[in-house]
């Protein structure tokens, strides 16, 4: 049987390189560019080990693994993070939940790395170590304004995570990127099982023509005003009011904020 391996990162050219590197040790590659189409190609499994980038865009690598992890309950597929920023300075990579850490660096001894690294793995596959290790590759230090740049994110992150509206950010296909712990409390369903869901599938049906209005009467044009609807959600009823989310005023998503959340 043919080996599988996925590689997950929003660097076309490290796809392509990680993605050689693996077809040259027999592996069928599944490609993808970015946390979103990652938890897509999920779906095309079984692998035999998934690689993919901690930070990326619309869903990162934590929220990449917590699906994968989920997903791959009961089978021996080994998960890898790899990042060139982010992994060093981490201190609880348990929360992460990759089975294995390699920092980025210079190409050349990059290959060598994980070719040595997944060599180990095809010899002598089993349990990953309880204890997570990062497995350098030297060379490249994290940059102090990436490093600013991803505590500004993971603040504003905490924010939106501890407001009292619950919210959910959908991409241009309404599927859902992101989930706040409010909006969680009101959906059967943890975050892992809500990710690049189609967000009329998280609804009642009763309520999915609402929701199918309020998204195209915010689609016409952005910016435009919001839409308001009411739904009942576990037992609660919640306004649910739809906004276009638009950057560089073109539409780039919808954010969907639930009044009544918490109460």
């Amino acid at each position: 049987m043919n080996k599988k391996a996925l590689v997950v990162d929003s660097d076309f050219f490290f796809v392509e390189f990680l993605s050689g590197l693996l077809e040259k040790r027999g592996y069928q590659v599944c490609k993808a560019y970015d946390g979103k189409q990652g938890i897509a190609s999920l779906d095309k499994g079984p692998y035999d080990m998934v690689f993919a980038e901690l930070v990326m865009p619309k869903v990162d690598g934590r929220q990449f693994f917590e699906v994968a992890r989920r997903r791959f309950t009961g089978n021996r597929c080994p998960l890898v993070a790899l990042s060139g920023t982010l992994v060093e300075q981490m201190e609880d990579l348990d929360e992460i939940g990759a089975d294995y850490f390699i920092a980025k660096g210079p190409i050349a001894k990059l290959s060598i790395r994980l070719n040595d690294f997944i060599a180990e793995l095809e010899s002598h596959p089993g349990p990953a170590p309880v204890e997570k290790i990062i497995l350098q590759t030297g060379g490249v230090f994290p940059r102090r304004d990436a490093m600013e740049l991803l505590g500004s994110l993971e603040f504003y992150r905490a924010a939106v995570n501890c407001l009292g509206v619950g919210m959910l950010i959908l991409d241009k296909d309404t599927r859902i990127l992101n989930v706040n712990a409010a909006a969680l409390s009101l959906f059967d369903r943890p975050l892992a099982d809500l990710l690049n869901l189609p967000v009329m599938d998280a609804f009642p049906p009763n309520r999915s023509g609402d929701l199918s209005s309020a998204l195209k009467a915010t689609a016409r044009r952005c910016p435009s005003p919001p839409s308001a609807f009411f739904a009942g959600l576990k037992g609660r009823m919640v306004r649910a009011v739809l906004s276009p989310l638009c950057l560089n005023a073109q539409p780039a998503g919808w954010v969907l904020a639930l009044e009544g959340a918490i109460g």
